[in-house]
C-alpha cells in the first residue's frame, strides 16, 4: 500500500508548512501532493515555495498563486510579488491547474477551487446545508468524470459521498476556517489529507481517506506577521486568531 499526503493552501504560513512536512516524514510518507494557494496571507511566501518546491512531488495552481504569479491587484498581492521575486512567479505562473491519476483503480483529479474555475467554489455553510445541485457542479467535467475529487481553497476540510462520486477537502495547512462564530478559546490546527491504496494502479483494490489535524505554533506566525511590513496584515492575523475566513 502506498500513502500521499495531500496539502492545500499553505499562504506563505511557514512555520505551519514546517510542521506538516515533519508529521507527514515522520510517517514515512514518500508522497506529497499540493493543491495550491502557496502564497498570500502569510509572513513568509519566498520561502514556502522553496520548500514546497524542494518536498511536493505534485503542486498544481490556486487562485492566490494565480494573481501574485500573473496580475496582482491589491497591495497585499504585490508585496508578495516583491518578496517572491521574477523566478517563483514564472513558476506560479506555469503550475497546472489539475492533475489526475489511478489509485486502487479509481481516478482521482486534483484541483484547487472548482472545475475550470480557480476563484470560486461551495462554502463550509453550504455543505452543512446539503445543497446536492452545488456539490453535483463539482462534477462537471469535460471529458471523464473523476470518481473522487480533492480540492482545497475554502480551508475547511470534509468528506461526503455524492451517488457513486467521493469528494474530499483537503482543508488548509495554514488557516484553518472552519469555525463559524468567534471563540476565544479557539486554536489553530494544520489540517491535510493522507490518501492509501495502490498508488498508479487501475485494478480495484482498498483505498482509505484520512483528514489529520494537527496543532502548530499559529501565534509564531502572528509575531512574525506583526513583526513584517506585509501591508493589511492585520487580517490575517485576526484569520488567525479567530479560525473564522475573512473575505478579501
Amino acid at each position: 500500500m502506498d500513502k500521499i499526503a495531500i496539502i492545500s493552501d499553505v499562504h506563505g504560513n511557514l512555520v505551519s508548512l514546517k510542521t506538516v512536512i515533519n508529521d507527514i516524514k515522520s510517517q514515512n510518507i514518500k508522497h506529497i501532493f499540493c493543491l495550491g494557494d502557496l502564497v498570500a496571507k502569510g509572513s513568509q511566501p519566498r520561502e514556502s515555495i522553496e520548500l514546497i518546491k524542494k518536498e511536493c512531488e505534485v503542486v498544481i495552481k490556486g487562485n492566490c498563486d494565480e494573481i501574485v504569479g500573473s496580475h496582482c491587484n491589491t497591495i497585499e498581492h504585490v508585496w508578495n510579488r516583491e518578496k517572491i521575486g521574477d523566478e517563483n512567479a514564472k513558476y506560479l505562473s506555469n503550475l497546472p491547474v489539475a492533475y489526475d491519476f489511478y489509485m486502487s483503480g479509481l481516478k482521482i483529479k486534483l484541483i484547487h477551487a472548482s472545475p475550470n474555475d480557480l476563484f470560486n467554489s461551495i462554502k463550509y455553510y453550504d455543505i452543512t446545508k446539503n445543497i446536492n445541485d452545488e456539490l453535483e457542479d463539482m462534477f462537471k467535467f469535460e471529458g471523464e468524470i473523476p470518481d473522487v475529487l480533492i480540492f482545497g481553497h475554502i480551508h475547511s476540510p470534509f468528506f461526503y459521498r455524492l451517488k457513486d462520486k467521493t469528494l474530499v477537502n483537503s482543508g488548509s495547512i495554514a488557516n484553518g476556517c472552519d469555525i463559524l462564530e468567534k471563540n476565544n478559546s479557539v486554536n489553530q490546527f494544520a489540517s491535510y489529507m493522507i490518501l492509501e491504496g495502490e498508488y498508479g494502479s487501475k485494478e480495484v483494490s482498498s483505498i482509505s481517506y484520512e483528514i489529520v489535524k494537527i496543532p502548530y505554533d499559529f501565534k509564531k506566525e502572528i509575531e512574525n506577521l506583526r513583526n513584517s511590513d506585509m501591508p493589511n496584515k492585520e487580517m490575517a492575523i485576526d484569520e488567525l486568531e479567530t479560525g473564522i475566513y475573512i473575505k478579501r
